[in-house]
This record gives structure tokens, sequence and C-alpha cells, in this order.
């Protein structure tokens, strides 16, 4: 079968028939402002196994359950004020957090551990969908464990296109990075697990409290308070080599060295080398942010064997871009 033809066109018809099989216990590929997701019933364990298997992700590592709205999450956590800051603040939006559950969400969900991460996405087609049901959806990143997240609904149908049934196409994501996640089970301690659009300063201006960081270590072998954390993440087939943010990209490893060269902007030089690419004409964060996972799965297509891709400004959404960048890099340490 041509897995292009489960790619539906957002059209009142083919949101019902998603809808419809979301209610049936299936896994749906759709779109958010982050990435596109692999949705199913949160409440449902049969549902939420489907989305492991899909994936081949192991149960240690959980989902993020999604909600119309703030109200829809109250019967499911313990919510507390800073929650409700941050969702007046971020929601709908590329915010997650991480509190403790109730024994609605299935322990399959949250890795076995007493905390569910919890979001409300912007994006109006998930929204949509949210807005047809009255159960919340579980979706993780609709690929492969371990791959590159992907930003359009092609991705979705190259890499599991035999494995589910449809994928909704709601278009290229706005952010092209995951979201971030605070982790509030403590709101006395508010802590950044996974950078993303939502920057720390932001979160910081509005629970007005120092918000640490995660360290990054991480126990590969143990549950995961949330997704994203695991050593080596979002790679490629390619091995991705770190280039140092501002290093000038060198012209020695030519097209037919299976080496692809990606800076952070347009070089200044003669730039008619086939394997040198750019992710913003400026070097705008938010722009090499939207490209990053795009352009990482296009050479990836390519058969490029080598990435050397350089890193951003540690600044802003510049910290998720190089978080994604070192766990994709991990890669070739792991094997």
């Amino acid at each position: 079968m041509d897995h292009s033809s489960k790619v539906l066109e957002a059209t009142a018809a083919n949101l019902a028939h998603c809808a419809d099989l979301l209610r049936a216990n299936e896994v749906v590929g759709m779109p958010t402002e982050t990435v596109y997701g692999l949705a199913a019933n949160a409440l449902n364990a049969s549902s939420v196994r489907k989305i492991f298997a899909v994936k081949g992700r192991p149960l240690l590592d959980p989902l993020i359950v999604h909600f119309s709205d703030l109200a829809a999450t109250e019967a499911h956590i313990e919510t507390n004020d800073s929650v409700r800051q941050l969702a007046a603040a971020f929601w709908p939006g590329p915010l997650t957090m991480v509190v403790p559950k109730q024994s609605s969400i299935p322990d399959l969900v949250t890795a076995g551990l007493p905390s569910v991460a919890i979001r409300v996405p912007q994006h109006p087609v998930f929204r949509t969908i949210l807005k047809r049901l009255d159960f919340p959806l579980a979706a993780p990143s609709a690929n492969p464990f371990g791959y590159v997240s992907p930003t359009r609904a092609c991705h979705v149908a190259h890499t599991l296109g035999s494995r589910i049934q449809a994928v909704l196409d709601g278009g290229a994501c706005d952010f092209g990075l995951e979201s971030t996640i605070v982790d509030l089970r403590n709101p006395q301690v508010p802590t950044i697990l996974r950078h993303g659009p939502i920057t720390q300063a932001q979160i910081n201006q509005i629970l007005q409290v120092e918000v640490t960081t995660h360290s990054g270590a991480s126990n590969d072998t143990a549950p995961q308070s949330a997704p994203g954390l695991m050593t080596k993440h979002y790679s490629p087939k390619a091995q991705v080599t770190l280039l140092p943010h501002g290093e000038t990209l060198t012209t020695n490893a030519t097209p037919e060295s299976g080496i692809a060269l990606v800076s952070n902007q347009k070089p200044t030089w003669h730039t008619n080398q086939a394997n040198i690419f750019w992710l913003s004409e400026t070097g705008e964060l938010n722009e090499i942010a939207h490209n990053l996972f795009e352009l990482i799965q296009r050479l990836d297509q390519q058969g490029y064997q080598q990435l050397r891709i350089e890193l951003a400004a540690e600044e802003g959404i510049g910290k998720a871009i190089n978080d994604r960048l070192r766990r994709a890099a991990a890669k070739c340490e792991a094997e």
C-alpha cells in the first residue's frame, strides 16, 4: 500500500473519521504546533499499549496527555496554583507540566509513576479532535522510538505509515521542536526537565521564583519522570557530529564524501557546494528550531552518512535546539 494514501486532509469528514478511529481505540497521527503526535485514548490502557507497540517505545518512557483546556485536567490530576498560573499564561501552547495524577490515568501512561505530564495543545486540528471526544489523548511524537521527530504529515507516513490507519495533515508544525516540560510535583521547586519553545525566563517571570533546570543526567534503565530525557534520542540513521556555535564550515568535505555540513545561517561565502545546508537565512533562533528536524529528516532520506551540524547560541530556544542535537549525537557514543 502507498503509505501516502493514509495522509488525510483535515476536512470535516476526515476529522469525524479520525475521531471515530480514536473512539474505537485506534492510533492516529495528528499535528500539534510542536511536532506531529501519535494519538490514542489516554484513559484506555489497551489504546495506550498500541502507541508503545507502534513506536517501539520502552514502557519506562512516559507519555504526555493532551486535554482541551485546564478545566478538563482537573478530574485527572492534583492541581496547584503554579499549574493555574502557567496555564493562564501559556495554554493552549507548547508547555507541558508534570503533576501528581489521579487514578483515572493508567499507570501505563506514566511509566508506573504517580505523576503525569499534561498539556493543552494549540494546533486547531488537534483541538477540534479533542472537542469531539470525551477523553484526553496521549500523544508522543509520531516517529519510531529514538528517531527524529516528525514536523510534517509525510514524515509520519514515511516511518509509521504501515503501522497506523490514518495521519491527519495539518501542514508544517509551527515550532518544530517538542514542548517545554516543567516539573511541578513540588510547586515550591519548579524544574525544567526539557527545554522547548517556552523559555526558562518566561516561566520565571510568571511564577516569580527561580526555576531550576534538570541536570541532564539520566538513568536510561529506570522509569523517566517525563518524555525526551533519555540520553540517546532524536537520532537520524546518519551519524551526527556537532560543531561549536560560530565555527565556520570547512569545505574539505565534498558532496562525494557522504557528509552534509549544516550551519545556523547562510554562509557569506560561495555556497553552491551541494552538501552545504543552513537552517536560517539570518541565524534567527525560532527559524532554526522550526527547520531543524525537517532538514535532518530530508538529509537522512537523501542517504548522507554523517551530518556535521553547528550548535545554536545557548540562549532562549537555542537551549532546546542544542538539547535535541546533543541527544541526536549521543547515538554514535552509544553504538
